[in-house]
This record gives structure tokens, C-alpha cells and sequence, in this order.
């Protein structure tokens, strides 16, 4: 029988120990909305362990998920999702237990960063790593310059991008991966926002949503390297935070996340043309969720982990669900 997910009684809180991320967001108590399928969605293959707040990546035509927690502290487990297979297999796990972190591809590698990790308690951290897919090895890099947690790592022409994040240092930090160099760059105040996302479309870094103060936003702001110039994109038909995005044939694509007042836990999904520039519905999820990891591979999206529940009960239902989205006509 497949582990869909997690579902524990209130009582349970006091036997066991909470990982410190979802339990600094655990407020309310509210249910779901009823949820719709879609012929569009379909379950793939579990992961080994239900868990929300972790990462993933698409790499080389296969896609690789990372940490996460689910009733426990920040957990190491790390997989691949091999397209030949269509199965996960477990790989080196990570250096330490980690959560809401960073993580991104470049220079024919992995990394991660910041987080909240099983030796950190409810601090954010600021170590980095880097993995050898062919080796199956991590190695440790040089730290961010300020610890981050609930932020956004993303590879850009030969550098590495850290942005946002309501925990840790403010601001965006940026690696150069051949120097093994950190730096720090001028940003907005309002980008320092926890459980926004990143997508790269062409030349620009898409910031979507996100929290500060315990109310999400709808903000999108739009981050172009080359020129180093931040401008306003198109804002978000619902202020939301804890979502997943990815981007696929043009299109950006936005999953699930919190409610405006981070209390209920959504089903819905928003693309985005970027050409039209005009925010759209698509088919609802199988469930709800929030802190997800999504990814494009081929000509499917990948929902990855995360939350089913909402409010206090968000940390007891991490899922080991991976739901799979095949835009129309593909």
C-alpha cells in the first residue's frame, strides 16, 4: 500500500519533537476546501518519506529531491527520480539534516544552502554544499555571508543566486561559482520575504509572493543580472505564501501554497503566460498543499512533498505524494 501521508492527533504534540520551521508557522486550526481532480493530474512514484519544506531540482533529464521534515527534526534523506526508471532512489544523504533551504544547479553540480538544519534548532544557518552527481559526494563551500532560511537559491549564468527570506540576513547574496566567491548585492527591501519562489525566465529572476509580518502578498518582483535593474512584474490574482513554481515552455506555473492570512492551505494552481502576461486558473490539485517542491522534466510538472493540512494541523500532514501535471496538449 502506497504512504499517502501523516496525519497525527493533537495530542501528539507533546511526544514528539516538532521540526522548528513548521512549528514556528503552526497557527490555527481551519480545514481545507474541498479539492476537484483533473485527468491533467496524475500519482507517480512516493518518495521513501513523507516531508514539507524540502527542495528539488531537475538535472540532466532526471529530477532530485532533498531534505525536508515531516512530525521530526530536518531530515537528510536525499533522491533521484530517474526518467528512465520512473523511480526514486536514494542517494548520499545529505551533510546534515535540512528544511526550508536553498537549492539549485550549476557548473555541472548541486548545491544547497541556508536552512534550517537538525543541528540548528529554530536558527537559520548559512553553510553551503555542493554534489558530485557522478561521484555521489557532497563537499562543503564557502558559507553564505549571512545565515538564511525560507529563501531562494538559483543558478544564473555561471553564479548562484541567494534571494529573500524573512529569517537570517536580508538581501540577495550571489556566488561566483568559478571563484568560490560570495558577494552581496543591492535589492528592494520588500524581496526579503519567506515562502516566495524563483523561476529564471530568460534573462530575469521572478520573485512570486511570500510573507513577512505573518501576511502573505501578491507581489512579483523581477530581477534582471545582466543589467542589475529590479522592476515590478504582474502581481498575483491572491496574495500567497509556502507555493510551489516552476517554469515550462514559456509558461510559469504556481502551486498550492497559504491562504493571505497563512491560515488555510491551498489546492489551486495559476499559470502564467509570460508572452500575455495575465494570470490564469489551471485545473485544481489532487490535494492541497504547501511547502511543495515542483520541477519541470520533459513535458511534465512535478509536485513534490509537502503539506496537506492547514494551520496548527500543517505540520502533521507532510505527504510522500509526488502528483504529476501534464500541461494541455502534451
Amino acid at each position: 500500500m502506497k504512504f499517502q501521508h501523516t496525519l497525527a492527533l493533537m495530542g501528539l504534540a507533546g511526544a514528539l519533537s516538532l521540526s522548528p520551521a513548521l512549528a514556528q508557522e503552526a497557527a490555527g486550526s481551519q480545514t481545507s476546501d474541498p479539492v476537484l481532480t483533473t485527468t491533467a493530474w496524475r500519482q507517480g512514484p512516493d518518495l521513501e518519506t513523507p516531508r514539507a519544506g524540502l527542495s528539488a531540482v531537475e538535472f540532466e533529464g532526471n529530477l532530485y529531491a532533498a531534505g525536508g521534515a515531516g512530525l521530526v527534526n530536518p531530515r537528510d534523506d536525499f533522491e533521484v527520480y530517474e526518467t528512465a526508471t520512473g523511480r526514486w532512489r536514494p542517494l548520499a544523504p545529505l551533510p546534515t539534516g535540512l528544511e526550508r533551504f536553498g537549492m539549485a544547479a550549476g557548473d555541472e553540480r548541486l548545491w544547497i544552502a541556508g536552512g534550517y538544519s537538525s543541528d540548528s534548532t529554530s536558527s537559520a544557518t548559512s553553510g553551503v554544499w555542493s554534489y558530485d552527481p557522478e561521484m555521489d559526494v557532497w563537499q562543503a563551500e564557502a558559507d553564505l555571508p549571512g545565515p538564511k532560511a525560507a529563501f531562494s537559491l538559483v543558478a544564473f549564468d555561471g553564479s548562484l543566486y541567494a534571494i529573500g527570506g524573512e529569517e537570517g540576513a536580508p538581501g540577495v547574496f550571489v556566488y561566483d561559482i568559478e571563484a568560490g566567491l560570495w558577494s552581496a548585492i543591492e535589492a528592494p527591501p520588500e524581496i526579503n520575504r519567506r515562502g516566495a519562489v524563483v523561476v529564471v525566465v530568460g534573462d530575469e529572476i521572478w520573485l512570486l509572493g511570500g510573507a513577512t509580518g505573518g501576511e502573505a502578498t501578491a507581489r512579483v518582483d523581477v530581477f534582471n543580472p545582466l543589467t542589475g535593474v529590479w522592476r515590478i512584474g504582474p502581481a498575483l490574482p491572491e496574495p500567497r505564501a509556502g507555493h510551489a513554481a516552476a517554469l515550462h515552455d514559456g509558461v510559469i506555473y504556481v502551486f498550492g501554497g497559504r491562504s493571505p492570512d497563512l491560515r488555510r492551505t491551498l489546492s489551486d494552481m495559476l499559470y502564467l503566460p509570460v508572452s500575455q502576461r495575465r494570470w490564469q486558473s489551471g485545473p485544481q490539485l489532487m490535494v492541497p498543499r504547501t511547502e511543495a517542491a515542483a520541477a519541470s522534466n520533459g513535458n511534465q510538472i512535478f509536485l513534490i512533498g509537502g503539506g496537506a493540512g492547514s494551520g496548527f494541523f500543517a505540520p502533521f500532514t507532510a505527504v510522500s505524494s509526488v502528483d504529476i501535471y501534464t500541461p494541455s496538449g502534451e
